[in-house]
């Protein structure tokens, strides 16, 4: 989700996660910005929900774990330091034991919203890629069926999915969905098509 304002002096990373054990609403933390995180529709719940029940039965019983919205992903390096709310995250690290904090995510999914896609498609997969654990980064858009994945292994490469039925594959976890799959608690009607901007994207 996006940041919805930003307090304008930087503050150390050390104070943004102490102030955000305390706060009631969730921040991001962008190179000494915070900024505050926007509510979800009750859609958008809906599809993080479903993607991360997907993902949690078939990692069950490896040491992949999955989380949530309500936690923090940290990405640290020569560039800056940020903490991100993935929507939906996997980490196989067992390193990964901070009880807030997921610091080598493998995969990455961001439901998108008209709010939300600028900043999630831009500053937030650029900052993602950035990090060496990841292998993966999911985008599913909330108000028509597409869903396109992003892989290291093959450069970053788009891979576009438009049909209900089309299969979706996870590298970095081994699982092999549909399109339908990610929005089993929130189908659309049948008329529900993509914005006429986007309807000569081809599915792939």
């Amino acid at each position: 989700m996006p940041p919805s304002a930003a307090r304008n002096l930087p503050i150390t990373a050390a104070e943004y996660l102490e102030g955000e054990l305390r706060s009631k609403d969730r921040h991001e933390f962008v190179d000494g910005r915070i900024y505050a995180m926007a509510g979800a529709s009750l859609r958008h719940n809906e599809i993080c929900l479903d993607a991360a029940i997907l993902l949690k039965d078939h990692l069950r019983g490896g040491p992949c774990r999955t989380f949530i919205e309500a936690v923090k992903v940290q990405i640290a390096d020569d560039l800056g330091e940020s903490y991100y709310y993935p929507d939906v995250v996997v980490t196989c690290e067992a390193a990964d034991d901070n009880s807030h904090i997921v610091r080598s995510p493998n995969l990455i999914i961001e439901v998108l919203s008209p709010s939300t896609s600028r900043n999630d498609r831009g500053d937030k997969l650029a900052t993602y890629k950035r990090m060496p654990s990841v292998e993966e980064i999911v985008y599913i858009e909330q108000d028509w069926p597409e869903i396109f994945v992003l892989r290291r292994s093959d450069g970053w490469k788009k891979h576009l999915y438009t049909q209900p039925e089309s299969p979706v594959h996870l590298e970095s976890i081994d699982l092999t969905v549909t399109v339908a799959d990610f929005y089993q608690s929130a189908p659309f009607p049948a008329d529900v098509k993509r914005p006429w901007y986007l309807i000569n994207r081809e599915d792939g």
